[in-house]
C-alpha cells in the first residue's frame, strides 16, 4: 500500500496520502445558503479520517445558481464567518481542504425555486435531460454569460477569505459549465457554441478569473466531466476526445488539480471505479496537471490498482468512506 500513501505536494500545499475525500452534497444550510451546526457535524469526522485532501461539497456562486433551495451559498461577504467555522475545521485538523463552487443553471431539482414565476438560465432553451423539474430555461445573453466569471471569481475570493487552501470549479454532472460544454444542452451558434473549443470557451474563462482572484498560493481545481455517456455506452453528446481537448488545453495553462466524473451521465455507475476506463485516456492529455479518479472505489485494492496503471495520481473515496469513517485508518493496517 505504499504507493497509496505516499506524500503528493500542490501549490505549496502538503498532502500526506493520495486518497481524497470527494464532494458530497449534505443539504444541511439555511434556506438562505449558510452552515449550521448539522453542516459542522457532516464534516467533522472527515476531518479524523485520514484521507489527503477534502472537497467540500458544491456551493452556489449566486442564489439564482442553486439546484436545491438547502444548497451552501458563497454569493455574498455575510457568508464568511460562517464558512470561517466550517474551514477552521479543517484547518485545525491539519487537513487541506478546498470548496467546491457551482452553478446549476437550468439543473434545478426542489420546484420551492420556481416560486414567483422565477426562471432558470442555460446555454439554451432546452430543457435538462437530468432535472426533475420540467422547465424550459432561459438563453443566456452574451451579456449575462460575461458576468458568469465575475460571480465564480467573487465566490471563489470569498472561500479562500474564510480559511480553505482554494477552490474546485464544477464543470461536470450536468451543471452550467458542463451544460456548455454538452451538445446536448447547448445549441449556441455564437463563439459559446459548435465546436469543442467554443463550447469550453466559458470554463477556461471561469479558470482565468478565479485563479487571477485568489492568487499564487491558492489551489485551483476542475472537475470535469469527461462524457454525458458511461464508459461502455454509445458515445451521444459530450465525447471523451472532447475531455481530452480540454485537459490538453488545462496542461499549458497552470491549472493545479482535475479532478475526473461524468458530466450528463452523472456520477453513478456499475461496479467498482466505473470511469477508470476514460481517466487514463484523459490523464494522458493532462501533462504535468495531477488527476483525481473517482466514482465506486471502495477497496484499497482497487484504489492502489488505479495508481499503478496510472489511471490517475489520486484517488476519490466518497460514499465508503461516508459509511465508515474509519475506513482510511483500515487500509493503512493491512
Amino acid at each position: 500500500m505504499t504507493l497509496l500513501f505516499e506524500p503528493l505536494e500542490i501549490r505549496g500545499h502538503r498532502l500526506r496520502n493520495r486518497i481524497v475525500a470527494p464532494p458530497m452534497a449534505s443539504l444541511t444550510s439555511t434556506k438562505t445558503g449558510l452552515p449550521t451546526v448539522d453542516t459542522l457535524d457532516n464534516y467533522r469526522p472527515l476531518t479524523e479520517s485520514g484521507v489527503g485532501l477534502a472537497i467540500l461539497e458544491h456551493h452556489a456562486v449566486h442564489a439564482e445558481g442553486r439546484t436545491r433551495l438547502r444548497q451552501l451559498l458563497l454569493d455574498r461577504d455575510e457568508v464568511l464567518s460562517y464558512q470561517g467555522d466550517l474551514a477552521g475545521l479543517f484547518s485545525g485538523a491539519g487537513l487541506p481542504a478546498l470548496v467546491q463552487v457551482n452553478h446549476a443553471g437550468s439543473y434545478v431539482e426542489d420546484d420551492d425555486l420556481l416560486d414567483d414565476g422565477w426562471l432558470p438560465k442555460a446555454p439554451s432553451p432546452i430543457r435538462h435531460p437530468r432535472s426533475t423539474a420540467l422547465i424550459m430555461p432561459v438563453k443566456l445573453t452574451l451579456e449575462e454569460i460575461a458576468l458568469i466569471p465575475v460571480a465564480f471569481l467573487e465566490a471563489a475570493s470569498r472561500a479562500v477569505r474564510a480559511g480553505y487552501c482554494g477552490v474546485e470549479i464544477h464543470a461536470a454532472h450536468g451543471y452550467l459549465l458542463g451544460q456548455f460544454l454538452s451538445p446536448m444542452t447547448n445549441r449556441r451558434s455564437d463563439n459559446y457554441g459548435g465546436s469543442i473549443k467554443n463550447r469550453a470557451r466559458l470554463l477556461f474563462e471561469v479558470h482565468e478569473a478565479v485563479r487571477e482572484a485568489v492568487g499564487d498560493e491558492a489551489v485551483v481545481a476542475v472537475r470535469l466531466g469527461m462524457a454525458d455517456t458511461l464508459p461502455g455506452a454509445e458515445p451521444v453528446g459530450q465525447t471523451v476526445d472532447d475531455a481530452r481537448w480540454v485537459a490538453a488545453e488545462f496542461s499549458s495553462v497552470g491549472l493545479d488539480l482535475l479532478d475526473f466524473s461524468g458530466n450528463m451521465c452523472g456520477y453513478d455507475g456499475h461496479g467498482e471505479a466505473w470511469f477508470a476506463p476514460y481517466c487514463r485516456t484523459v490523464k494522458d492529455s493532462a501533462g504535468d496537471v495531477p488527476t483525481i479518479c473517482t466514482g465506486g472505489i471502495r477497496s484499497a485494492e482497487t484504489a492502489l490498482r488505479l495508481l499503478e496503471r496510472g489511471d490517475c495520481d489520486l484517488v476519490g473515496v466518497g460514499r465508503a468512506l461516508k459509511r465508515d469513517p474509519g475506513l482510511i485508518h483500515k487500509w493503512k493496517d493491512l
